[in-house]
C-alpha cells in the first residue's frame, strides 16, 4: 500500500504514504524510504526523513542512504539522505564514515554534513582525517565541522583542537579561515605565537580576534585593546568581546592585566566601548553602555570596570538584575570594587523592594569596610518600611558595619516583625566588637525604657556581658510583657541553675505569649522536673501541647511516662499532643500509642496508627492488626494501609482474615491495595 501511495499523484496521499513507512516492517521499506526522499514534495522528503529515523529496517535503510549520498544525478535525494542520516543520530556515524572514504569529492562533502550535524567522538575522528582531503572544499567543510565537537564530549573536542592547530601553519588562506572559527567555538585555547602571523591579515584579522579571548598571554591582551580601535566596526566588536573574555581568562590564570588596563586608559577606551555598544544597537546613546546584544554588552561591562570608569556604575549595578547579564555584572562590579558601592546603594533606592534587597545584600562583597557615607545610607535603611529591605541592611551591617551598629540593630531587633537577621547581625558584630557590644549593653542597662532592646541584645550575645542574668532576672518581672518574653528568652541561650528556676517562675505569669515562652525556654534548658509539675496542674490544651512538646526535649524518659498517661485524656487536643510526642520519641513511645489506639476520638487512634505507621515495629504491627476490628472504617482503612506498609506473614494473614469479614468497599480496596504490595496513592487497581 505504501508503493501504491508514493506513486500517487496528490501530494497528501504521497506524504501520508511516507509518514506510514515508519512502522512497515516490509523487505521493500527501505528502497521506499529512499524514494519518498527523492520526492519532487518538501512535506514527502521530510515524512520520510522522519520515517528513516524510527524505521524498524534500520540497517536496510542506512545501506540506502549510503547509495543515495552517492547518487550524481538528484541533487534533492543527496540532501534528503543527509536530513535523514543527521535525524537517525549516532548510529548514522559509520555510514557516514564509509562515505567519507570512498564516494567522491561531492558525496564526502555531504557526509561531512553529516558527521558535523552528529557529534560524535568517531566522527571527530573521521573529520580530523578529512583536513588533509584532496578537494579544498571538503577540507574546509570537515573544518567547520569540527567546531562542534565540543558537543560530543572532551574528547572529542581535543581531537579537533589537535588537529585544527596542527593544520592551521600550513593551511591555504580559506582553509586557515574554517579552522580559526572552528577553533573559537570549541573554546580553544591557543598560543599566542600561533596566532601573531595571522593578526595583521585583513581576511583573518577578525577570525584571529575571535579565538584570542582564551589565550592568556600578555601579548595577546594588548594586540585585542589595540585592536579595540580597529577602523572596521566589525573587527572592533569581535576585539571588545575577545578582550573582556581574555581579562577573565587572564584573572582565573593569575596573569596580571594592569598594562592591559594602562594601556586602554591611555587612549580613553571608556569612551570606545560605549561607542562600539551604541553603534551595534543602531543609533543607541554613545552614553547608555547597556545597549546593544546581551555578549556585547556584556563585554562593555567588563572593560568599564577595569578601567574603574565610575559613570559606568549605576548601568553595572542595574545591569545585575538582568538575568541575561548578571554573570558579567557581578564579575565587573567584585573588579570596580569599593567604587561600585555609591551606585549600588543609589539605584537600589529606585528599585522595587525585592530588587532592592538584593542589591543590598552585594554590598559585604565589595569592601571590608563602608565609609561614613555608604555605613549612613545603610543604617537608615533599617527603617525601611518594607521587611526584606530592612532585613538586607542588618545583614549588611552585621558583615561590615561598626561596634557602634550593635546599640542600633538592638532597638531595631525589638520591632514586631524584626527579622532574623538582625540578631544574627548583633552576634556577628559583637564577635568583633566584644568591648563595644559590653558598652552597649551597658548604655541600654542604664536606661529602664529600652529594657527591651537590651534583652535582645543579651540573647544575640548569650549573656557574656557581666551582670547579665541580674539584669535578665529583673526584666522576666518588666511591666512590658515583650520585654519579659525576650528576657526568658535570653536566658534559656545562656543556661544555667539560676536562668531555670527564674523562668520556672514565668510559668505563672499573666501573660499567655511569655508562659509559652517559658514553656519553650525550659525545655532548651532541659528542666523537665518544671515541665512534668505543670502538665500535672494544667487542662489548657494549648498550654498542654506545647508543654508536652518542651518535655520531650528536656527530659525523654519523663515525657514517655506523663504522655502515656496523656494520651487517655478526653480533651482530644491534649491526646494528640501526647500522641505527636511520643511519635518523636520513637520505639520508645510506642507503649503509649498503644494506649492512644483505645481513645475513645476516631481522630485520636487514626493519629496514633501514623505514628506507628512511620517504622513499625513487629508489636507494632500486632497491636495494630487489632484496629481491622474497630467500629469506624476509616480507622480500619488506614490501619490496612500501615499492615500493608510493614509487610510480613502475620500481617498478610491478618488482612486476609479481615477482607473475608470486611463490608465496606473503601477498606476491602485499602485491603487489597495492602495485600498486593501497593498503596491508595499508588500501585496496581485492585480487581
Amino acid at each position: 500500500m505504501s508503493a501504491e501511495g508514493l506513486a500517487s499523484s496528490d501530494p497528501e496521499e504521497r506524504r501520508l504514504a511516507a509518514q506510514a513507512l515508519a512502522d512497515d516492517d516490509r523487505p521493500d521499506a527501505a528502497a521506499d524510504i529512499a524514494r519518498a526522499l527523492a520526492d519532487r514534495d518538501w512535506r514527502v522528503r521530510k515524512e520520510a526523513a522522519i520515517s528513516a529515523k524510527v524505521s524498524p529496517r534500520r540497517a536496510e535503510v542506512l545501506k540506502e542512504l549510503l547509495r543515495a549520498l552517492g547518487d550524481r544525478d538528484d541533487v534533492g535525494l543527496r540532501n534528503s539522505a543527509v536530513e535523514a542520516l543527521v535525524a537517525i543520530g549516532p548510529d548514522a556515524v559509520p555510514t557516514a564514515i564509509v562515505a567519507l572514504k570512498t564516494l567522491d569529492a561531492d558525496g564526502r562533502k555531504l557526509a561531512v554534513e553529516v558527521l558535523g550535524g552528529v557529534p560524535d567522538v568517531r566522527g571527530a575522528e573521521a573529520l580530523a582525517g578529512a583536513l588533509a582531503d584532496e578537494d579544498p572544499n571538503v577540507r574546509q567543510s570537515a573544518a567547520e565541522a569540527l567546531g562542534a565537537s565540543a558537543l560530543a564530549g572532551d574528547d572529542a573536542r581535543k581531537t579537533a583542537v589537535r588537529a585544527l592547530r596542527s593544520v592551521l601553519p600550513r593551511a591555504e588562506p580559506m582553509m586557515k579561515l574554517a579552522a580559526l572559527g572552528a577553533l573559537a567555538r570549541a573554546s580553544a585555547s591557543l598560543d599566542w605565537s600561533l596566532l601573531a602571523p595571522y593578526v595583521a591579515d585583513p581576511l583573518l584579522r577578525g577570525a584571529v580576534l575571535a579565538v584570542c579571548g582564551r589565550c592568556p598571554d600578555l601579548a595577546c591582551g594588548e594586540a585585542l585593546a589595540e585592536a579595540l580601535f580597529d577602523p572596521n566596526p566589525a573587527n572592533a566588536r569581535v576585539a571588545m568581546t575577545s578582550l573582556a573574555e581574555w581579562v577573565h581568562t587572564a584573572m582565573e590564570r593569575g596573569v596580571p592585566i594592569d598594562a592591559v588596563a594602562g594601556k586602554l586608559q591611555a587612549r580613553d577606551a571608556g569612551a570606545r566601548v560605549r561607542a562600539i555598544v551604541a553603534e551595534s544597537d543602531d543609533g543607541g546613546s554613545a552614553q547608555a553602555p547597556d545597549a546593544g546584544t546581551p555578549q556585547l554588552h556584556g563585554a562593555a561591562l567588563t572593560l568599564l570596570a577595569i578601567l574603574g570608569d565610575a559613570e559606568a556604575a549605576p548601568a553595572i549595578v542595574r545591569a545585575l538584575l538582568d538575568p541575561l547579564l548578571a554573570r558579567s555584572a557581578e564579575a565587573a562590579v567584585s573588579m570596580l570594587g569599593a567604587a561600585a558601592l555609591p551606585a549600588l546603594l543609589a539605584v537600589g533606592e529606585r528599585e522595587p523592594p525585592s530588587r532592592h534587597a538584593a542589591l543590598l545584600l552585594v554590598v559585604p562583597t565589595l569592601a571590608g569596610q563602608l565609609d561614613e557615607r555608604a555605613l549612613a545610607v545603610v543604617r537608615a535603611t533599617l527603617g525601611h518600611a518594607e521587611g526584606d529591605v530592612a532585613a538586607a541592611a542588618a545583614q549588611v551591617l552585621g558583615a561590615v558595619g561598626e561596634g557602634s551598629d550593635i546599640e542600633r540593630l538592638a532597638i531595631f531587633a525589638i520591632g514586631e516583625n524584626a527579622p532574623r537577621s538582625a540578631a544574627l547581625a548583633i552576634e556577628a558584630l559583637a564577635e568583633r566588637h566584644p568591648e563595644d557590644a559590653r558598652a552597649a549593653f551597658q548604655h541600654l542597662a542604664g536606661d529602664s525604657s529600652k529594657t527591651l532592646a537590651g534583652c535582645v541584645l543579651l540573647a544575640a550575645l548569650r549573656g557574656s556581658p557581666p551582670g547579665s542574668i541580674e539584669y535578665l532576672e529583673r526584666a522576666v518581672g518588666d511591666d512590658d510583657p515583650r520585654a519579659r518574653r525576650a528576657a526568658i528568652d535570653a536566658l534559656a541561650t545562656i543556661g544555667g541553675d539560676a536562668a531555670r528556676e527564674r523562668v520556672a517562675t514565668a510559668l505563672a505569669d499573666e501573660d499567655r505569649d511569655v508562659q509559652l515562652a517559658a514553656i519553650r525556654a525550659l525545655g532548651a534548658l532541659r528542666h523537665g522536673a518544671a515541665l512534668s509539675s505543670l502538665l500535672a496542674s494544667v487542662s489548657d490544651p494549648e498550654i498542654v501541647a506545647a508543654a508536652v512538646s518542651a518535655l520531650g526535649e528536656a527530659d525523654a524518659a519523663g515525657a514517655l511516662d506523663v504522655c502515656a498517661r496523656l494520651v487517655t485524656r478526653e480533651d482530644p487536643a491534649i491526646a494528640s499532643a501526647a500522641v505527636t510526642a511520643l511519635g518523636r520519641l520513637g520505639p520508645r513511645g510506642e507503649e503509649g500509642l498503644f494506649r492512644a489506639l483505645d481513645h475513645a476520638s476516631d481522630e485520636i487512634v487514626k493519629l496514633a496508627l501514623s505514628e506507628l505507621g512511620r517504622a513499625p515495629s513487629e508489636r507494632a504491627l500486632e497491636r495494630v492488626g487489632r484496629s481491622l476490628e474497630h467500629p469506624s472504617w476509616e480507622v480500619r482503612r488506614l490501619a490496612a494501609e500501615v499492615l500493608g506498609e510493614g509487610g510480613g506473614e502475620h500481617a498478610t494473614s491478618l488482612l486476609h482474615a479481615r477482607l473475608e469479614r470486611e463490608s465496606d468497599a473503601a477498606v476491602r480496596q485499602a485491603i487489597m491495595l495492602a495485600l498486593a504490595g501497593g498503596s491508595p496513592f499508588g500501585g496496581p487497581e485492585p480487581t
